[in-house]
Formats: structure tokens, sequence, C-alpha cells
């Protein structure tokens, strides 16, 4: 056997002609899920098991700010110590042509689910909560015989946390722009994700049906975002498409597919079967319902599965369409029945017997980060605190709760959660929620009979959303009660002494002129004598013509009771003001 010499980073290592992905990630002294990752990120799709050549393995070492050398069963280490360079090969891996990954961006009502929606001939876009697509999906298609994958991702949350973790579940970006708009903030935002993730980009201007489309100012927007169209000397194909007609759709599928080509997209589908989750929630009929995307080898109906926090055994596999399946290869989304737990959105996923040592790709830690950053806003001295227990039907979704509700800026006020779970609302939230008296905020999901009594019982109100962004407004809403009001002061008028009519030891009776503004009951007031405010009272009655009055206004006389310690002189400048509550917005 050979010996496998555990490395320093920045140091010669020495691999072996042939060598098993465990077995790398011990010489390079990495986590195996590391090293996996840094494979995916090369669009190689291997598991622990599966064995790479010397020149895949290389490239990696070096990327991985190593140098390399081959080393033979029969060869001494010190004749060979001179890195060799090395080109990706295909090698034992027996990788194929794979279809490509796409996931479809762009500002929220300029089409992509619609158009998602042409492409699968299903009605989908119409049945999607306040038009928002709300949880991560991902399709197949066939265009000219050739398999696609599309994903649809929730905004750009998904997209710019898979490219965290160094995953690269897409291939291809179609960056949908509405023809009658325009780029705008999250288009812009868009952009900067696909350029950030270094994949190809494909603009769809749509609404093209419409004649308020303008082709020409959205291409001059774009190159203004920085995003060079091949008809301008670049390398982004732009394609004019109407979702709702159809119009062009066939031809951005063909130039997907000419870009697929030109990328030589290609994976293994013998082996252990590797892949991504994209959607994950519990089913109360079925159990833990996942959604992955395979992205090497082949998942079969009773393999083993195994991720950083769960694993089971498949029981049963369904397509994008529901239909129950026995297999699923390279680039196609799968739902899996049969994890013992839901796993995280992101999580990488492998069958085969032996699990992989720490598949942790961060994002177990990342939500508990994301929760201690929340959390941690709300214990800081003088902040005040707004309970939540947060129940949603998925990962993918209370992920985006979590990552909206970071974003709240917490200067007076914060959120803090009490608990975010994945399922429906039981009675233990309910009792949860009176004790602490935090607000219960469901995402597409039920509270059950006993919740329901309970809640009712108690008085405890169960907040249900169908739509994030309106459960984040409820958040922000029930922030604003708590924060203290603002305090304006509103200046009334002035009036000039003529006549002191009584004095007493912290009171006075005073007549005199309104010079400007008006004066009203309960009003506070400046004593102000030779431009130098000596003190300060307050109104305690007003008369005028030996009558109480509820306003006098500029240019009349009246009578006024003052209350305070100062002694008021006649030509001394009564000055009146209120000082009003202002509710705060965050």
């Amino acid at each position: 056997m050979i010996s496998m010499p555990v490395a320093k980073n920045n140091s010669i290592i020495q691999i072996p002609n042939m060598v098993r992905i465990k077995d790398l990630a011990g010489i390079l002294n990495l986590p195996v899920a590391r090293l996996i990752k840094e494979l995916i990120k090369n669009n190689i799709y291997a598991t622990i098991n599966e064995e790479i050549d010397y020149e895949t393995a290389a490239i990696i070492a070096e990327d991985l700010g190593f140098s390399a050398v081959s080393k033979t069963k029969n060869e001494d280490p010190k004749e060979s110590q001179t890195p060799k360079s090395a080109s990706k090969k295909e090698g034992v891996l027996k990788l194929s042509p794979r279809p490509p990954v796409v996931a479809i961006m762009g500002h929220v009502d300029h089409g992509k689910t619609t158009l998602l929606d042409y492409i699968r001939k299903t009605k989908v876009a119409e049945s999607e909560a306040g038009g928002i697509t709300q949880s991560i999906g991902a399709y197949q298609i066939e265009s000219k015989k050739k398999p696609i994958t599309f994903i649809d991702t929730p905004g750009h949350e998904a997209f710019q946390s898979m490219r965290e973790r160094g995953a690269r579940l897409t291939d291809i970006a179609v960056l949908v722009v509405a023809g009658d708009d325009g780029v705008k903030p999250q288009t812009a935002e868009a952009i900067k994700h696909i350029q950030s993730a270094k994949i190809p980009m494909i603009v769809a201007i749509n609404k093209m049906d419409k004649p308020e489309a303008r082709v020409d100012k959205i291409k001059q927007e774009l190159a203004k975002a920085n995003v060079q169209i091949e008809e301008w000397g670049g390398d982004t194909p732009v394609q004019e498409i109407s979702a709702k007609t159809g119009q062009g759709v066939d031809s951005l599928l063909a130039t997907i597919l000419l870009v697929a080509e030109m990328e030589e997209l290609k994976a293994s589908e013998s082996g252990d079967g590797l892949g991504t989750v994209i959607e994950s929630h519990l089913s109360a009929s079925r159990g833990p319902e996942v959604s992955i995307l395979v992205q090497g080898g082949t998942f079969r109906v009773g393999n083993l599965i195994h991720t950083d926090t769960t694993d089971g055994k498949i029981k049963k596999m369904e397509d994008y369409r529901g239909q129950s399946i026995l297999r699923a290869g390279p680039a196609m989304p799968v739902k899996i029945i049969g994890f013992n737990d839901v796993p995280l959105v992101g999580s990488l996923v492998q069958t085969g017997k032996e699990k992989t040592a720490s598949l942790i790709d961060g994002k177990t830690r990342q939500e508990q980060k994301t929760l201690d950053a929340i959390n941690q806003k709300a214990l800081r001295p003088k902040i005040k605190k707004l309970n939540l227990i947060i129940k949603a039907d998925g990962q993918g979704a209370k992920e985006a709760i979590l990552e909206n509700l970071a974003a709240i800026p917490a200067q007076e006020v914060a959120p803090y959660i009490i608990e975010a779970k994945v399922g429906a609302i039981t009675e233990t939230d309910i009792l949860k929620s009176q004790i602490t008296n935090a607000k219960i905020l469901g995402f597409r999901v039920k509270a059950t009979n006993v919740a329901k009594s309970l809640a009712k019982q108690l008085g405890v109100k169960i907040n249900l959303y169908a739509i994030i962004y309106e459960l984040i407004d409820t958040v922000k809403e029930g922030l604003e009660e708590i924060l203290e009001p603002e305090e304006e002061i509103r200046e009334l008028g002035a009036m000039q002494i003529l006549e002191i009519f009584r004095t007493e030891k912290d009171k006075m009776i005073v007549g005199g002129k309104i010079t400007q503004g008006i004066v009203e009951p309960q009003a506070l007031i400046r004593v102000r004598r030779s431009g130098e405010i000596l003190g300060e009272g307050i109104l305690g009655e007003l008369q005028c013509n030996k009558q109480k009055a509820k306003t006098v206004k500029s240019g009349q006389e009246c009578g006024i009771k003052f209350i305070g310690g100062i002694k008021i002189a006649v030509n001394d400048t009564l000055e009146f003001y209120k000082i009003e509550k202002k509710k705060k917005s965050l």
C-alpha cells in the first residue's frame, strides 16, 4: 500500500497515479467535505470512495496552494521533486456529457415564473401567492431532444447563499429584464451575483408583446450595469422574448444549449450519488420530503443517504412531475422520501454505506450564526425586544425569513427569536407564546386543531402568511409599536405682558396681548425678558373677555394663570409651545 504523507499548505505533496477522494483529503490535511466542494467548483463530482487520477488531483491541490508531484509505487520520492503542470482529464471517473442547470433571475414581476410556466407548459404562475416564487423549484424539460434543468430561485438569496457555500449549483444564469420597465435594483443585484459566481449569463428581454417595450433603452442600462452584450462586442447573448405569447422562447432555449455545449458540462454517472438539497420540508403524511439536485453518480431507491445533520434510506423518489422513479442521474432534480429528519437547504447529500466524515458545508453553523446575530442585537443595553416564534414549511423558507430579519436595522428595538423551526404550529408553540409574550408567525403552515383551541382559550393570536414580505412587514410593525415615540416641539405663539393681576408662591394671574400665533390651554411657557429665557412654566387657565377660552389668536388680549416658580413682570414675553409625541418608524 502506498504511504500517504500529510501535507501542510504551500508545501510539495506527493500524489499517486490513482487516489481515492478520502485518501487525497488525508494527504492535503483537509476535511473530506472541503475537498468535495473544491472538486465541485471544477465541475468534478466524485464521492468519498471514488478514485481520480493524478492530473485531476494535482489541479485541485494546486488550486488549494500546494505543489503536486507524481508518486508511483516503485518511485523514490527524492527522484521526483519538481512540481508538475496538470490539466483536467476524465480519467477513472468516466465523465459523460450532462444537461445544463439554469437559474432564472431578475427583478420581481419581470416574468421569471411566467417564463418557466410557459417552458413547462403548466400553470404554476397563477397559483403562486402574490405572484412571487416562494420556494425553490427545479424542473427538467427537453428542447431539441436535449434536457435542460431549471432552478427557480425565490429572489437572489438562495443563489447567493449557494455561491457562498462554494457549491457550483448552476451552470448558466438567465437574467430576465422586463422590456417595459428596465434594469431595476434587484436586476443590478442579480448581475453582481452572477458575475461573482463566474458563470455564463444570457439576458432575456421579456414582455416584448407590449408596445411600451424599449430594447435599446434596456441595452444601454445593461451596459451601465457592466453587462457586455454580444451585439456591442461583448460575450453576453441577448434574446428578446415574451413569456406570455412564447415569442423568442425557442431561440432562448437554443441559446442555452449552445452556451452549455461551449461549457463542456460533464459528470460521472457511476458510483455513489452526490447532490445538493434545494428544498426540504416536513410533510404530515410522508415525513421529511427533500428535493435535491443530483450532481454526480446515481441515486437509487433503496440507497442509504447521508448529510451532515441526518441520514436515512431512500424509500421513494419522484421527478418534478410527481411521478415515481427508481434512479436519478446528474443534473436531475428529484424528491426523496426516506430521510430521518429534515436536512438543511444547501447540504451535500451522498449515497453509500460509508458516511462522509463531516459533510458539513458550514450551513448548520451559518444558520446558527444568523440566529445568534439577530438575538445578540436584541440583548444589547437599552434595546427593546420583540419576541418571535417562527414556524415554516421548509428549511429554505426558514432561512430566507431569518436572513430578512437579520437585515432589519436595530438601533432601539430588535426582534428576538424564541424558536425557529420547520413544521405545523402546535400547542407547545401556543404555551411558549403565552409565557414569553411572543408573536407566533407561521409561513405556509397550519396550526393543529389542539393548537387552535388552546390559542382561543389563552387569547394567543396565530399569524399565518403565504408571502415572506408580509411576514417581515408584521415584524417591522410590531417593532415600531414598541419604539419610544419621538418628541416634537410645536411652537404656538407669543404674548406680551401688560398687567399683573395676582402673585402667589408658585402661580400668577397675568394679562397681555397675543403678538403672534395662537394660545391654547395646557400649553408650556417660556418666560423671556430682554431676550433671555428666565425659566419655564405651564398655562393653567386661559380667559378672553372674562370667559374661558379654547383658543386666543394674534391681536387679541387675554388673561392666563401661569403655574411656575418664575416671577413675571410687565413687558416680559411669554412663548407658548407644546411637546407632541410622534410615532417613529424603523
